[in-house]
């Protein structure tokens, strides 16, 4: 629990207390699911938390004693126990109105079951425990509604690494920024005079239950008036830092995730979208569209753009063709470049970038999902030495999405799918990944993502692949002779292999989006590493299909790839994946094409 002090308007103290457990990434969609009445009426919650011994009694007597009467001593409640109780309330929006408890305790530590009955039918189970030894605990959180369900679990966290004897797990855990700058926000909050009277309100809320909860392990008897829950909590923005850098979008044509996702940083603001007249009224619709959703002008000419509105950072995202056009062209008026993937369809194009790159001095960074949580740990888990040193990554790159009709729906004398015509239509639910004129598969597409994880995990360049490719499971990739799936054999400088599965095997395979997993062998160990994790399970009634039912949580990819991008202007540094590491995988990808239409090991150049 985190305790502060804070001065009224009398000059008098109180003391507020926050619950860090409120502002976990998981439990964050759990209330928004409940809020947006996607699990409809609370029936069940129920939550397990399981600590080592390490003398816990209550780490907040005080409070206690003085908002509910309880002696200074061990009969207080455990802090974990109190931080469940707070949840409860907090998500099921009122006080019980029956509280039955018992204890058994020993030498070893607690054990605390705590069961709530509330208006209306809710009910809650919390089991606490600190019997457990030394090392990690466990938590569990279940919330079953009227319509739906959400399950936030550590079971379903866990990594695996093999370094001796049995399996060991090792949790994708949820805290991180998020979690730290919302705790932040809200201390800022009352510490500006914002909702104390509520957060007080609260805290002496689960204050009176854990009262009602001791008295019951002590066979008291304990009647409880219910009492609203207070649940406001005032939103402010996370404060900036540093110079702020002004970005000019040239070209959503694509996407305008990449956008969106450098926003999320304080130290970016969008000025400008900005391209080129003579694109066609298409792509300029949806450059004004994401122009009035900033609120913000859309130039029809780039050059003009970047000088006028004193730009520093262009975002590149049109079709993969001008991919390199527009960033070239950026850097030459010195402006530094996030660019959308892929880096380009040609490689003398890809050439003339990394000149013009490094030529200007500019920063440049491929969008990429290095950032994201479990990929990070590997990383963390390789740089410990947790498995000696890498012999060979395996990595597992599934998109669980269609890309229009199944192969073999085209009925005989049918023309083929036109590829360009097909993804600008493909853009209204997101599946037109590979937007241009020339047809691009998987491979070129996505295979930035894994092969920017194997880059960042090794540090190593590809020397030479043999690659199989088939459309498999789409028409317009049939159509239009690319891949939807592919394997790959990498063999990487100083011996170390890898292989790489990849393809976009339709909706139907999987419930939330598709298998990424990486299998690290080492010389003393190996890992299992799921990238979802962390994850939270959602179900509910007319769940829409194409709605993921795992969610994840804890995801700053997008913020720490800005932050990333931001440090390196700052302090003359690398991109966690800059041009030369961009052309690098372009050359791979190149390299596993060229393998798959001779059926040969190819040298990558």
């Amino acid at each position: 629990m985190i305790r502060l002090k804070i001065n009224n308007t009398s000059s008098e103290s109180q003391e507020v207390v926050i619950n860090p457990d409120r502002f976990l990434p998981s439990r964050q969609l759990i209330r928004q699911q409940l809020d947006a009445g996607k699990l409809g009426d609370v029936g069940l919650i129920r939550i397990h938390r399981w600590e080592p011994n390490v003398g816990h009694v209550s780490n907040v007597p005080g409070l206690i004693g003085q908002v509910a009467n309880v002696p200074h001593d061990q009969g207080g409640l455990p802090t974990g126990l109190l931080r469940d109780l707070d949840l409860v309330l907090w998500l099921v929006g009122k006080l019980p109105d029956a509280i039955h408890a018992v204890e058994q305790s020993d030498a070893f530590g607690r054990f605390v079951q705590v069961h709530l009955g509330f208006p209306g039918g809710a009910m809650a189970l919390i089991d606490f425990s600190n019997r457990l030894p030394s090392g990690d605990g466990y938590q569990s959180l279940s919330v079953i509604g009227s319509s739906g369900a959400a399950y936030a679990d550590d079971h379903q966290n866990m990594q695996l690494v093999f370094r001796g004897g049995q399996a060991q797990a090792v949790r994708a855990e949820e805290t991180g920024r998020r979690h730290a700058a919302a705790i932040q926000e809200r201390i800022d909050s009352l510490q500006a005079g914002h909702d104390v009277a509520a957060c007080v309100a609260e805290w002496q809320a689960v204050l009176k239950v854990a009262e009602s909860a001791r008295q019951a392990m002590q066979k008291v008897a304990c009647a409880l008036l219910p009492v609203p829950v207070v649940q406001k909590r005032d939103g402010r923005e996370c404060p900036s830092y540093g110079k702020t850098f002004r970005c000019a979008v040239l070209s959503a044509v694509k996407h305008d995730y990449v956008a969106r996702g450098v926003v999320t940083h304080p130290r970016f603001e969008m000025v400008v979208v900005a391209d080129d007249p003579q694109i066609p009224d298409w792509a300029h619709e949806r450059n004004q569209q994401l122009a009035d959703s900033f609120k913000i002008p859309y130039v029809r000419d780039v050059e003009r753009a970047l000088r006028e509105f004193n730009v520093n950072v262009a975002i590149v995202s049109p079709e993969a063709e001008r991919h390199c056009d527009l960033s070239i062209r950026a850097a030459a008026l010195g402006v530094h470049v996030i660019q959308d993937k892929p880096l380009t369809t040609r490689s003398s194009e890809a050439d003339r970038l990394v000149e013009a790159i490094e030529k200007s001095g500019v920063k440049f960074l491929m969008w990429n999902r290095n950032f994201i949580l479990a990929v990070q740990h590997t990383r963390e888990q390789i740089e410990a030495g947790a498995i000696g040193e890498p012999t060979a990554i395996h990595l597992d790159f599934y998109f669980a999405k269609d890309a229009g009709p199944p192969k073999g729906s085209r009925q005989l004398g049918y023309p083929p799918i036109d590829w360009q015509s097909h993804l600008i239509a493909a853009h209204v639910d997101g599946s037109d990944g590979g937007l241009g004129a020339e047809a691009m598969g998987e491979l070129a597409v996505e295979g930035i993502y894994p092969l920017g994880y194997l880059r960042m995990l090794t540090g190593r360049d590809v020397r030479r692949v043999f690659a199989r490719s088939a459309s498999h499971f789409q028409q317009v990739h049939a159509d239009n002779g690319v891949e939807d799936l592919a394997s790959v054999t990498l063999e990487l400088e100083g011996g170390l292999i890898a292989t790489l599965a990849i393809g976009r095997i339709g909706a139907a395979s999987h419930p939330s989006g598709g298998e990424i997993k990486l299998h690290v062998l080492g010389s003393e160990g190996a890992l299992v590493v799921s990238e979802a994790r962390p994850e939270v399970g959602v179900y509910y009634r007319q769940q829409p299909v194409k709605e993921f039912r795992q969610r994840r949580v804890a995801n700053d990819n997008d913020f720490l790839l800005a932050e990333n991008f931001a440090n390196a202007i700052d302090t003359n540094g690398d991109t966690i994946l800059d041009v030369r590491a961009s052309r690098a995988i372009f050359a791979t990808v190149a390299a596993a094409l060229e393998s798959c239409r001779t059926g040969q090991p190819v040298e990558v150049k």
